[in-house]
């Protein structure tokens, strides 16, 4: 008994001195840290800066191989780097109109290419089918479907899909009708699937939404008029998701997006060059 406190003594002893040890380390590495700071920001302290030594050359070689966020940290190093980045910034902005020009071109493109494709696919008109059919439904429909005790497998299977892309931390498992009892409850539940915005569904819940595939229409026909209807959206919902349009239609989005966040970046560095 006395051999086993003593051990546990010993270990504690050795615990405690690592603890110290760390904790002196990490203030050892907080004063360099410091110090390098200091003297980065400080001019006096010029010999403790090699970058003051650099050839302005020197400085340019290594500053090309930087893009424009790389180029917006390195200059807080010292006043001589931001000296030299500040010179660079009007070839940088160049660099990057440039860019936008060549997304600008290419969003023109994509823009006329969904127009094409657009009158000849009626993607918006499926999806407009299966959301009148969801508005077909009433209470009794929902009340119903809610108060089976035990569903077949492929009515809890497409409960489950409906309630996964209302709900990105809905989790399918083989019990989780309790769950989907819970949305079928709420008093809003068809509003929630007539107002959802298929562009919110991410990646996981898109690779989830496949399953319809293997469901048949028919077979839902059979077992519950509600559960038809939303297998039906779920499958306009897919179908319209892996159109050509739609992926025309994203990659326009993105492209904006980018053109936006470049030209803020252009906007950002003209404002430093005219403020230093």
């Amino acid at each position: 008994m006395l051999q086993t406190l003593q051990n546990e003594l010993n270990t504690l002893q050795t615990k405690g001195k690592q603890q110290e040890l760390r904790i002196e380390n990490l203030y050892i590495n907080f004063n360099e840290i410091y110090q390098l700071q200091n003297n980065l920001n400080n001019p006096t302290s010029t010999k403790h800066n090699m970058l003051n030594k650099v050839r302005p050359e020197v400085f340019h070689q290594i500053l090309i191989f930087l893009d424009t966020k790389q180029l917006l940290q390195f200059r807080l190093i010292s006043s001589r780097a931001n000296q030299v980045v500040k010179l660079m910034f009007p070839k940088q902005i160049n660099i990057v109109q440039q860019l936008i020009n060549d997304q600008q071109n290419e969003l023109q493109l994509k823009i006329q290419s969904a127009e094409e494709i657009a009158k000849d696919q009626n993607y918006q008109q499926l999806f407009n089918t299966a959301l009148n059919g969801l508005q077909q439904l009433n209470k009794a429909h929902i009340v119903e479907l809610k108060s089976l005790a035990r569903p077949t497998e492929l009515i809890e299977k497409i409960m489950n899909l409906i309630c996964m892309i209302l709900d990105p931390s809905f989790k399918i498992q083989k019990d989780s009708w309790k769950e989907c009892q819970k949305y079928l409850g709420r008093q809003n539940f068809l509003e929630l699937i007539l107002t959802l915005d298929i562009n919110n569904i991410n990646d996981k819940q898109f690779q989830q939404l496949q399953q319809v595939d293997s469901i048949e229409q028919q077979q839902a026909a059979a077992q519950s008029i509600a559960a038809s209807s939303m297998l039906n959206f779920l499958k306009a919902v897919l179908e319209v998701r892996q159109s050509k349009l739609y992926i025309t239609q994203n990659a326009i989005k993105q492209l904006e997006s980018k053109i936006k966040k470049e030209k803020q970046l252009i906007q950002k560095l003209e404002k430093i060059i005219q403020r230093e």
